[in-house]
């Protein structure tokens, strides 16, 4: 039975995860002709079996697998970072070729090799480290979105939520330029058709600019994604082959490149292309992430989209810009990254510090969320442009206590008679009902995990990430300290500014989203090695190769352990 039924879903649960929306779309378009209940429960259905496939992946993930094949090894490392890869031909074809050549003896062997013809475009989706828990939040962040939608009984887009939840999936699953690019833009159409047909009267000003920040940053990294595959076929380029296929696989065009421009003439062309390559992609993924002074689009959005699209936006779609520095810039760029760190985290110090002084002035709670995370974003980004484990580690931690902390405030912030979503229940009841005391004590609990109190989620990133940026440079590391003290005394102003909590009983569902956030919030700050066990791979194959010490000392063990289980 597990080779029959469970083994090819167990090899393809990336793959499963995308494909599982697109299905759930049609269904729900079927059940509608029947009745609006009907398309619910499939909704529901197809969520939560999203949701099992997701804690499967997790737990199926194997962090220190060795890679297969030797010649692999050679290539992409002896761990198998991207696992569960599945491959399916778009554009291009499969043939062979007979390469024929002269032993010593004089005999002619001839040799029949796979060859690619035409680009190597391919629908091919996989995960590491990193991609794992990004997926993990975005089906997460999409499930309590809909928790909020399901509130009303008003119908639900049920197709577009959907289509919003295989887009962010398949923006972080993707192993292909071409289907990376074409996930984020359907992303980024998806939020911009809930938010100009569900959002307040702001919507019509609000959805424009967002698209504008964001679209032009998708063409721009598009271009440069696109220029990136160019040169890799120029720099492949030989006398027995000068029109070499054009690959589009991202760890073996991130590989590649690492390994053709490590000396000879290909260095001397690399080193023309490569400083514009390095500006449209820095420009293309720092655009969508709204820093501050450009952070207004992203501060109307927020106050101005409904409660669930607020949830996905703060807590995943931000974050793609993030999982692009990862992804391509850090590993492609380390040179021209080391280069350029002055400035950029100057930059990106002076802005996070910025929004964080911004925060201070808003008295509209989502404004504040909005403010924070634009500050938190960017300590985020200092963390992973330091070079060090501990800087990128502590960012991703952060990153996932954020997206955790932000949806448990938004969450509670939908239910509060504050939002404009909700209207005011009047009561007189008293002040220090039992309810109002539970919803004042979750809120309390998310702007402690915010602020980094022990045993919280926060914690752990406020504690680790201060490690990487004093090996960086002293002066970052109080510029980070700075902002976060800053971000703390904000959230304990506003704690006196509490939302007035309307007295309607909460249904099971309600508490099943509560303790899942608070229980993942609490798990993340008592024991985040099960999170950084899995991460750390990843990052250690980031760290620059010419330093050596830094990853004998990050990855001794992961990489040790790997080789050893490889000559086995």
């Amino acid at each position: 039975m597990w080779n029959l039924y469970l083994r090819p879903i167990r090899d393809q649960l990336p793959l499963w995860l995308l494909l599982l929306p697109l299905l759930g779309m049609v269904m729900v378009a079927l059940g509608r002709r029947f009745h609006e209940s009907a398309a619910r429960q499939t909704l529901c259905v197809n969520v939560l079996t999203s949701v099992l496939l997701c804690v499967w992946l997790v737990a199926a993930y194997e962090p220190l697998k060795p890679t297969p094949d030797r010649e692999q090894a050679l290539i992409f490392g002896t761990v198998d970072r991207f696992q569960f890869r599945s491959s399916f031909s778009w554009i291009g074809e499969s043939r062979s070729e007979t390469l024929e050549r002269t032993l010593p003896n004089g005999q002619v062997s001839s040799l029949e090799i796979p060859i690619r013809w035409g680009p190597d475009i391919r629908l091919e989706v996989g995960v590491d480290g990193i991609s794992l828990w990004l997926t993990a939040l975005s089906v997460l962040l999409v499930t309590v979105a809909l928790s909020v939608e399901c509130r009303s009984e008003t119908e639900v887009p049920a197709i577009a939520w959907l289509w919003l939840e295989a887009s962010l999936i398949g923006t972080f699953v993707a192993l292909d330029v071409v289907l990376f690019s074409i996930c984020w833009m359907s992303t980024l159409l998806a939020v911009a058709w809930l938010m100009g047909n569900y959002g307040d009267i702001q919507r019509h000003a609000t959805v424009p600019r967002l698209m504008k920040a964001t679209a032009i940053g998708v063409w721009l990294v598009t271009i440069g994604l696109c220029g990136l595959v160019l040169a890799f076929g120029w720099l492949r380029q030989s006398p027995n082959r000068p029109y070499p296929p054009l690959i589009f696989s991202m760890p073996e065009l991130i590989a590649g490149l690492g390994h053709w421009t490590a000396g000879g003439d290909n260095l001397i062309l690399w080193a023309n292309v490569s400083p514009w390559l390095f500006g449209l992609l820095v420009f293309g993924f720092t655009g969508p992430m709204l820093l501050a002074p450009f952070h207004r689009a992203f501060v109307m959005s927020i106050s101005s989209a409904p409660p669930a699209v607020s949830i996905v936006l703060v807590g995943a779609l931000i974050k793609v810009g993030l999982y692009g520095w990862l992804r391509f810039i850090i590993p492609v760029f380390p040179d021209l990254l080391r280069l350029n760190a002055e400035f950029l985290t100057t930059l990106v110090g002076i802005s996070s510090l910025l929004a964080a002084v911004l925060a201070f002035g808003q008295t509209h709670w989502p404004q504040r969320i909005a403010l924070a995370t634009t500050s938190s974003i960017g300590l985020s980004l200092l963390g992973l442009m330091t070079f060090t484990l501990e800087g990128m580690v502590g960012a991703m931690l952060r990153l996932l206590s954020h997206s955790l902390t932000a949806a448990l405030l938004l969450w509670l912030l939908s239910r509060s008679s504050n939002s404009e979503h909700q209207p005011e229940v009047l009561t007189k009841e008293p002040h220090n009902h039992p309810l109002h005391n539970r919803q004042r004590a979750l809120f309390r609990l998310a702007l402690c995990a915010w602020i980094g109190l022990p045993g919280l989620s926060g914690f752990v990133a406020e504690f680790v990430s201060p490690f990487g940026l004093i090996q960086h440079e002293f002066n970052l590391a109080l510029l980070s300290l700075t902002t976060s003290g800053l971000i703390a005394w904000m959230w304990v102003r506003a704690d006196r500014d509490e939302p007035r909590w309307p007295l309607t009983p909460w249904t099971s569902r309600d508490w099943s989203v509560a303790i899942t956030l608070v229980g993942l919030n609490i798990a993340l700050g008592i024991a985040p090695q099960f999170v950084i066990t899995r991460i750390e791979p990843s990052l250690v194959a980031l760290l620059p190769t010419d330093r050596p010490e830094l990853t004998a000392k990050a990855g001794s063990r992961a990489v040790t352990d790997a080789t050893v289980a490889t000559r086995k």
